[in-house]
């Protein structure tokens, strides 16, 4: 799992379990996200990175029935092998490609990716000096991709049979998707109890705004990605596929939910690495509200995080316990502590 985050699992917070994991309803329960009437204030426009290998030219025309996958990667060796084999286990029956982009690692990540290309004929494997981050690597996969559909999925994770041609299905009904994640097969007692699985799926909402997908399990039609300009790649943790499908909506493109597009979802084991992310995460927050506050976006209750600090303090004795109090302790205390470094950072309120 990526920075993919956002606050559900890419960025929202703690609360974000309320909206993932479990036993995905029929595939029918397709929802559509509905746009506020607020107009959207100007987009950025995001451009070819300066560095990057990548360029617009790396593509010469699209394939009408193509499908992308694209896999950013940064340290990924010892996770990408069972993610890429999983691909190609897919049930999907028409042609697609996968794109992985090597952001910048420091490990075998690219050689993994390149072994499997006996199992993966259409593979595409990207190198790219030092690591721009989650969306800058997504840019570059599709720079570099043929595909009329852009499928996203990361490089820790374990996309089931099913994947692909659910979110194929979903694509042809809306321009944009996402799909389940299922929390329990890989993850330890101690993750579970900091991310909680949730009894119904559906898309992540936990800024009480749009909903929006994960980016460890979302797609995009080709024109959407392109009308955008992109991924922002100002957002290099926390928040980057919030960001990227909240303008998708406020364009008016609809977003749906795949159920049968599940995703085996890795989190992180140890509590310092859950702190570390979760900080990251508070951080994109504000830099999210500054951004789309001007669209309808409320800001964070001022009472409630003072509340939440207040229970923090109640249950600081949690920190010297081991297991499942602990991390829940540290990945809620890491999430206000960011939000109040990105509030400063960004100079708005939003706690």
């Amino acid at each position: 799992m990526t920075g993919d985050g956002s606050g559900a699992v890419g960025g929202a917070g703690p609360a974000e379990g309320a909206r993932a994991g479990g036993v995905p309803p029929p595939e029918s329960a397709v929802r559509p996200a509905v746009p506020p009437a607020v107009p959207p204030a100007a987009q950025p426009a995001v451009r070819p990175e300066p560095g990057s290998s990548s360029s617009p030219a790396a593509v010469h025309g699209t394939e009408e029935d193509l499908v992308s996958v694209i896999v950013p990667a940064r340290d990924a060796a010892a996770t990408l092998g069972r993610q890429l084999d999983a691909l190609a286990a897919q049930d999907h029956t028409g042609p697609w490609e996968v794109v992985v982009v090597d952001d910048g690692s420091s490990d075998a990540t690219a050689e993994v990716a390149e072994s499997r290309r006996s199992a993966l004929p259409a593979l595409r494997v990207i190198r790219e000096a030092g690591s721009g981050g989650v969306n800058r690597a997504r840019n570059v996969g599709c720079r570099h991709s043929r595909g009329r559909l852009l499928l996203f999925c990361d490089a820790d994770d374990l996309v089931t049979p099913g994947w692909m041609s659910a979110l194929v299905r979903a694509l042809e009904t809306a321009p944009a998707a996402g799909g389940a994640l299922e929390r329990r097969s890989l993850n330890s007692a101690a993750a579970l109890a900091a991310r909680p699985p949730a009894a119904v799926p559906g898309l992540a909402d936990s800024f009480g705004f749009l909903p929006y997908p994960w980016g460890a399990n979302c797609a995009v039609r080709r024109e959407v990605w392109e009308r955008l300009d992109g991924f922002d790649p100002a957002y290099t943790y926390g928040s980057d596929d919030v960001e990227f499908f909240w303008r998708a909506q406020l364009s008016g493109a609809a977003l749906v939910f795949a159920s049968a597009a599940v995703v085996n979802y890795q989190l992180r084991d140890r509590p310092s690495d859950m702190a570390r992310q979760y900080f990251r995460y508070g951080r994109s927050h504000p830099m999210l509200y500054r951004r789309f506050a001007a669209a309808g976006m409320p800001r964070s209750s001022t009472a409630g995080a003072c509340r939440e600090w207040g229970r923090l303090l109640l249950h600081a004795g949690d920190l010297l316990r081991s297991g499942t109090a602990r991390a829940r302790w540290l990945v809620r205390a890491a999430l206000r502590t960011g939000r109040i470094a990105g509030s400063l950072r960004h100079r708005v309120r939003y706690l």
